[in-house]
């Protein structure tokens, strides 16, 4: 497998990844005002400067992981509802990604509650376990990955939790070139303001996605003046 081939496959199978630990949406007392909200807030093709492109993006979908049962309850239980963003690629850069997901709930203590099984220790192995499988049959000789659980509270959010993840991906040596090891950063951020939650994925090679502290701050900032009104 090429160089490329492996890159563009490590950025597919960590989508897996990113789409598995969206939240989705509940329904409120208000669906339809709830819906409008949630359409208003998620990240959009326009948040984004020239150079990136936007893609449909698969529903969540059970992972078949025991230590993922937590989190696996959490999409099953709300995927049906939810407003999603696309994915946002790179079009001059592999293995960059970003994606997005609203919902706002009827209480703030309902949404304090989907915020539990983020918290919870499996949560940091279902992740590890999932992102190592998501990459397995990649053309990859080796796989690490390291979760680090963050609860770093975003400008204007009430609360957070997430996870930043380091994974480290080596190819196998060939005739024509040796082993080749690149490292890539996955952070999921998972934000409340007030009885709204919203789910971020992003994934970028060498650090962290440069604008994610902006394209959070642009949703956070959506929803505090919606829920204002």
């Amino acid at each position: 497998m090429s160089r490329a081939k492996r890159r563009r496959s490590a950025a597919l199978a960590l989508g897996v990844a990113l789409t598995m630990v969206a939240l989705a949406g509940v329904a409120a007392a208000a669906a339809s005002t709830a819906n409008v909200i949630e359409k208003r807030a998620v990240l959009k093709r326009a948040d984004f400067p020239a150079g990136w492109d936007s893609s449909a993006r698969r529903a969540p979908e059970d992972s078949g992981i025991a230590v993922c049962a937590g989190l696996d309850d959490v999409n099953r239980a709300l995927a049906p509802l939810s407003t999603r963003s696309p994915n946002f690629t790179r079009s001059d850069t592999d293995n960059v990604l970003v994606n997005n997901a609203v919902v706002v709930l009827k209480t703030t203590k309902e949404a304090k509650g989907y915020l539990d099984p983020y918290r919870d220790p499996d949560a940091v192995r279902c992740i590890e376990t999932l992102t190592e499988t998501s990459l397995t049959g990649g053309g990859f000789s080796g796989v690490r990955v390291y979760v680090t659980p963050s609860d770093d509270v975003p400008p204007g959010a009430d609360d957070a939790t997430g996870f930043d993840v380091q994974i480290t991906v080596t190819s196998a040596a060939t005739a024509g070139q040796p082993a080749q090891t690149a490292v890539l950063y996955q952070d999921l951020v998972i934000v409340r303001i007030g009885r709204a939650l919203a789910n971020f994925g992003f994934l970028n090679p060498g650090k962290s996605l440069p604008e994610r502290g902006e394209l959070v701050d642009t949703v956070v900032g959506r929803l505090q003046d919606a829920l204002a009104r």
